[in-house]
């Protein structure tokens, strides 16, 4: 709300003589500000069913760098075998996620048991421009078993969440132990406040 003084000038004729009045008023103006955000559901990134093609559910690319040692995928999840430097992206169309309200990403994951990896988010300065910046958050406790992990944009310290490209999944540990399948399933990004 905005408050002004609006200050008006009135000029009469008396008997010759010229009066002028100042009168005040005070001037009150509404300022509606909308707070709902885009989305009003989650935003299904991959369910893994276009793999064959190399694509996710927002129609862009999904694959390796052609290092795993396994990959396949089948009814929903992605099973692979990481090596040593190997990482597996998903391509978005540049998404504002604070102009869209998302505010994590969830994955169902299945990790060896003390296992650890880096989640990679890039992001670039402006959804009108190329290249991207990397931003990493470190995940680790994993049981063995296949669980649930949302992970807020905001644990990505730094990253430009006005124009995300992609995620990734790299810098493995447990590597070597080439008996244990991960697998992947479910990729989203979660609406902050859905309807």
């Amino acid at each position: 709300m905005a408050l002004g003084m609006a200050m008006f000038f009135i000029t009469t004729a008396l008997m010759g003589l010229t009066v002028t009045e100042t009168v005040t008023e005070t001037v009150t103006e509404t300022v509606t500000v909308a707070t709902t955000s885009a989305c009003s559901s989650n935003l299904l990134v991959d369910d893994f069913s276009l793999f064959s093609a190399r694509r996710n559910s927002v129609g862009m690319k999904a694959g390796d760098d052609g290092t795993m040692d396994v990959m396949s995928a089948e009814d929903g999840t992605l099973s692979f075998v990481p090596a040593k430097t190997s990482y597996f992206f998903e391509e978005t169309p540049c998404i504002d996620a604070v102009a869209d309200g998302y505010s994590a990403v969830s994955f169902t994951l299945k990790a060896p048991l003390g296992s650890s990896f880096a989640l990679e988010l890039q992001t670039r300065d402006n959804c009108a421009t190329e290249g991207y910046k990397s931003t990493w958050h470190y995940m680790e406790g994993f049981t063995g078993q296949s669980e649930t992990h949302v992970v807020p944009l905001s644990d990505f310290a730094g990253a430009n969440t006005y124009a995300i490209s992609a995620f990734a999944w790299a810098t493995w540990d447990f590597y070597t132990e080439k008996d244990f399948i991960w697998q992947l399933s479910d990729v989203e990004l979660i609406c902050a406040n859905p309807t």
